[in-house]
């Protein structure tokens, strides 16, 4: 079922329940592609117009499963777990740059590995939309649609202050207790990241499960560290440029599904969301969280094959 993994890359090995609930909750066929021998795990279902979605910190593919089940049908649908996530290799510093500059590389080696047609769609949650943003500035003819879903691809808006729950896992030495020693990140994204039920517990494991081990959470601490707040952060003049440039997208057919009660991508990120891209058309769930795909698979599914179907792809 997986590749055979480097003992010098990886610091946890393939999670040993993935078999336990792949076959139900994600019936999917994986794919690697080697990135300077660290294995990069991808979905790629179905055929037809291209969507790629990225997931953010600290999910992977199977936040994405509802939706690529769902239009692999009529699309074919790419899904990458990010290096150190999911179902990818996990490395530790000193054989991968945990950075968004790295990120963004990643995904264009992807997608050119794949020989993906001329323009495609893009589905972005959480951090996927700095990397997927950071690709769409730089190769704006490619981009067809965007998804956004509880998200940014800008410095933290004016209006609003990194949530104390950021700032204690990125700046004292509880970063270290909090998301590499207990987990602690992960399992709370999880509880408090959907709002109007519990997952299953089956569902919670798929997340916890990759990352059961201390080792294999480095990913999670080095996406919130890479978070910039200030001018001498080494992310902070690449997200300065690609917020810079998001107006360009203000006509690229835009579709924002938008969970009201998530306590870090909240109303602040919407707003300047709308303030960019103000022809987006936007849907708000006063009841769902963070990990809104959860909350709202079903709402959110329907929306975007009618969001696709109303603009199709020319060509």
């Amino acid at each position: 079922m997986f590749p055979r993994r480097s003992q010098r890359l990886l610091t946890s090995s393939p999670t040993h329940s993935i078999v336990n609930f792949r076959r139900e909750h994600y019936p999917f066929v994986g794919h690697f592609l080697d990135r300077d021998g660290i294995a990069m795990h991808y979905l790629d279902e179905g055929s037809g117009e291209a969507v790629v979605m990225l997931h953010g910190n600290p999910t992977w593919s199977f936040y994405y499963r509802k939706l690529v089940l769902g239009l692999r049908g009529q699309c074919r649908v790419i899904a990458p777990d990010h290096i150190g996530c999911g179902l990818s290799d996990k490395p530790n510093d000193a054989h991968y740059e945990f950075t968004l500059e790295r990120r963004v590389r990643d995904l264009e080696a992807l997608i050119e590995h794949l020989k993906l047609p001329a323009k495609f769609t893009l589905v972005l949650h959480d951090w996927g939309g700095m990397i997927g943003m950071t690709y769409a500035m730089r190769h704006p003819e490619r981009i067809s649609r965007l998804v956004l879903l509880n998200t940014a691809a800008f410095h933290l808006p004016t209006t609003k202050k990194l949530p104390p729950s950021l700032w204690v896992c990125r700046n004292t030495p509880l970063d270290v207790l909090l998301i590499r020693r207990t987990g602690l990140f992960v399992r709370l994204v999880t509880r408090w990241g959907v709002r109007t039920h519990e997952l299953s517990p089956v569902e919670r494991d798929a997340y916890l499960t990759p990352h059961a081990a201390k080792a294999s959470r480095l990913a999670q601490l080095r996406f919130v560290q890479d978070i910039p707040l200030s001018a001498d952060h080494p992310s902070h003049a690449l997200v300065s440029e690609v917020q810079s440039k998001l107006g360009q997208f203000r006509r690229t057919p835009t579709l924002i599904c938008w969970g009201d009660q998530d306590w870090v991508f909240d109303k602040h990120f919407l707003a300047e969301w709308q303030r960019i891209l103000p022809e987006a058309e936007v849907h708000r769930f006063p009841d769902a969280g963070h990990l809104v795909l959860e909350d709202k698979p079903d709402e959110i599914l329907s929306l975007v094959k009618r969001f696709l179907a109303k603009h199709p792809v020319a060509g």
